[in-house]
């Protein structure tokens, strides 16, 4: 079977919440090292670099590179080849077998011993290798078999998944790459969270984002029902006495802000592939105390028109609300009537309508609800001259004109009418708006301040998976197979040249996206400690790449389920 075997810097590597206890901040977490053969750890002050020296090696086959397991064999200048296997015991415990004495530690940016930095080391060099294990808890012996099992065990995870690989070897290696970064994504119960809990990135947030979350059920529902159902319950355990659902959480802090909503589509999704009555019952009250809050803190009353969130003293974060934190479209702040999040509230009425209508339950009320706001969506916030929605300035009652991957958001919501979804289409393939080489950005291109800075510009897989769902409602199914095809290729070829997957693309699909800018410069060699920059093995990334294969299997020649 082909495995995910591409070695990436910065790639993530850490213990996954589904084989045992794993939550922040006690648990160790990875990145693989880029100058080296070996991984970045980090405890809970420090880091160690822990790596193998590659003196007497002629060549390194990589048999599988995972975000929990790394798997091969160096061959020494004499013909024999050596297993390396590097792994995890438990969430502060990493266990590993590599060639004779060829193990070694570096601190980071810190005097002494690993020891005295808070690490514990245990070897046994024998003379077909050395099997080791580094802790932050304490010296934990291990033996060769052992490590081997754990290795088994990893290995069975990925297999499992046999039946269900697409025809192309490197489109198997990508989905197996998607499934791995999906399970380092998971925490176990912890805090607010009483059942298992996804993050965006261990490296650098390891927090829960109320969005984030919903497009991780989308891929991890084909992992295991479960635990979609898990991230989309841990979501709504955040909710406040108030109502609102915040847009980030710790197991024990939340934030004082929103975020997309989302959760009644996730939680329809999940009802409707598993028939799991019992949850979305439990959810409609919570959903229905998030909406009116909405309705109650986020409307305009005299439009009926939702706006973000929008703050004034953060201008290279002006609406991190919205989930667009440095869009063009809050450069300017003033209250106004958003696109997306009128989109995403027609959205989640017609899923409350779908999800009581599911239950025996009388939804006509919510439906209602959304058709009033879609006839204010198309009186207010479409363009008929570019064939777009914008966004609402509601101090000038002026159309703001800047066109966004939000302005197609409302085919999402079967806001447009047929005609005007046509127009849509059209802006969609311009090269001067939004048809680049690789769809969609963030910006059109036509805008002055259009670039390479995380929503001015780069793709964001989230909005391409949304969007590619919107034209298929539509019936142009042509052109809704043929983003989804874009984005899955670019993500695969930066995959099997970086080793990772990212958390937004180039749009001219040219540069690498290491090199894009994430609120600031890029800093080399990569560092996450220094400034934030496009993160690496990043969740919905993974996941919606995962869910745009698996829902489409003729697209990539994957089995029937």
């Amino acid at each position: 079977m082909i495995m995910p075997n591409v070695w990436g810097q910065g790639a993530l590597f850490a213990f996954s919440g589904l084989d045992g206890p794993c939550c922040p901040p006690e648990c160790m977490n990875g990145s693989l090292l880029g100058d080296l053969l070996g991984v970045r750890l980090r405890g809970r002050e420090e880091a160690l670099d822990l790596y193998f020296s590659l003196r007497y090696i002629r060549d390194i086959r990589y048999d599988l590179v995972s975000s929990d397991l790394i798997l091969a064999f160096l061959t020494d200048r004499g013909g024999h080849e050596f297993p390396l296997i590097l792994t995890f015991l438990d969430q502060v415990t990493v266990a590993g077998l590599c060639p004779p004495g060829s193990l070694r530690l570096r601190m980071v940016d810190t005097e002494g011993t690993p020891e005295n930095c808070g690490f514990y080391l245990f070897r046994e060099d024998r003379e077909e290798g050395t099997v080791f294990t580094l802790s932050l808890r304490e010296a934990v012996p291990v033996t060769p078999r052992e490590v081997e099992t754990l290795r088994d065990k990893r290995l069975n995870y990925y297999r499992a998944f046999r039946d269900r690989m697409p025809e192309k070897a490197e489109d198997r290696q990508l989905l197996l790459k998607c499934i791995s970064v999906m399970r380092s994504q998971v925490y176990s119960p912890c805090g607010m969270f009483r059942q298992r809990w996804t993050t965006p990135d261990r490296i650098p947030h390891a927090m829960l984002w109320l969005w984030d979350s919903v497009f991780h059920s989308f891929g991890m529902i084909h992992m295991e029902t479960e635990l979609a159902r898990d991230a989309l319950q841990s979501v709504l355990d955040t909710q406040q006495s108030s109502g609102m659902i915040p847009h980030m959480a710790r197991p024990h802090t939340v934030s004082g802000i929103t975020q997309p909503p989302v959760l009644a589509w996730g939680i329809l999704r999940y009802l409707e592939r598993t028939g799991d009555r019992d949850f979305a019952a439990r959810a409609v009250p919570k959903l229905r105390r998030y909406l009116e809050w909405n309705r109650e803190n986020r409307m305009d009353a005299e439009t009926g028109l939702y706006g973000w969130y929008i703050r004034e003293d953060m201008p290279r974060n002006r609406c991190d609300e919205s989930g667009m934190d440095n869009s063009p479209r809050f450069d300017h702040p003033r209250p106004m009537g958003c696109v997306d999040f009128c989109t995403f509230m027609v959205q989640e009425m017609q899923c409350m309508a779908g999800i009581l209508s599911c239950l025996g339950e009388d939804g006509e009320d919510w439906d209602r609800q959304a058709r009033d706001l879609k006839e204010r969506v198309n009186r207010c916030l479409w363009d008929e001259e570019s064939g777009l929605y914008t966004d609402l300035d509601l101090r000038s009652g002026e159309k703001t004109l800047v066109f966004s991957c939000a302005s197609f958001l409302p085919l999402l919501a079967g806001i447009p009418t047929p005609e005007m979804a046509g127009k849509m289409a059209r802006a969609l393939t311009d090269p001067d708006a939004f048809g680049t080489p690789l769809p969609l950005p963030t910006i059109a291109r036509s805008h002055p301040l259009y670039g390479t800075d995380m929503w001015r510009g780069p793709v964001w897989i989230n909005m391409n998976y949304m969007t590619a769902l919107g034209l298929r409602a539509y019936g142009m199914t042509e052109l809704a197979d043929s983003l989804i095809l874009k984005t899955v290729e670019n993500i695969r070829r930066f995959y099997l040249t970086d080793g990772v997957v990212y958390e937004m693309y180039d749009p001219q699909g040219l540069n690498s996206p290491r090199a894009l800018y994430r609120k600031g410069p890029v800093v080399e060699p990569y560092a996450p400690e220094v400034r934030y920059q496009t993160i690496r093995d990043y969740g919905w990334t993974a996941t919606l790449c995962a869910a745009m294969m698996l829902e489409n299997p003729s697209l990539f020649g994957i089995p029937e389920a």
